[in-house]
């Protein structure tokens, strides 16, 4: 394995050790403190590797990521749309299920109109 492979793992690693640390202890500040550490410090080393020349990703690797992510995105809206659906027909027998219906459509709704205010967004950008 390449060392410039092993320090993001090692830094995903440690991240998981101070996370579940302080998840444990019921910091969520800790928590959020240890993830956007993390995250500048992965944001730092990548864009020092590119400086020296690394190329992290190339054409055929942004295609395949803009694919992933859009099949991921299909595959997580058609959950919650079932869920949704189930938690609405389980409601009218068992009202404890409309807390969790509530979640679903809201988060359904959030990501539904997250994507297209992006599509918007990127659609006059480039």
């Amino acid at each position: 394995m390449k060392v410039e492979r092993i320090v993001p793992l090692g830094i995903i690693m440690t991240m998981g050790a101070l996370l579940g640390w302080s998840v444990g202890r019921g910091s969520f500040v800790g928590a959020m403190i240890v993830f956007a550490l993390g995250a500048v410090t992965l944001n730092l080393y990548y864009d020092f590797l590119r400086k020296k020349g690394y190329i992290l990703e190339d054409e055929r690797t942004i295609r395949i990521e803009e694919i992933s992510a859009r099949r991921t995105l299909q595959v997580i809206l058609t959950i919650l749309a079932v869920s949704m659906i189930y938690f609405s027909t389980k409601v009218r027998s068992d009202s404890s299920y409309k807390g969790l219906m509530a979640f679903s459509g809201l988060l359904l709704f959030t990501i539904m109109i997250t994507h297209m205010i992006l599509r918007i967004y990127y659609s006059r950008v480039m």
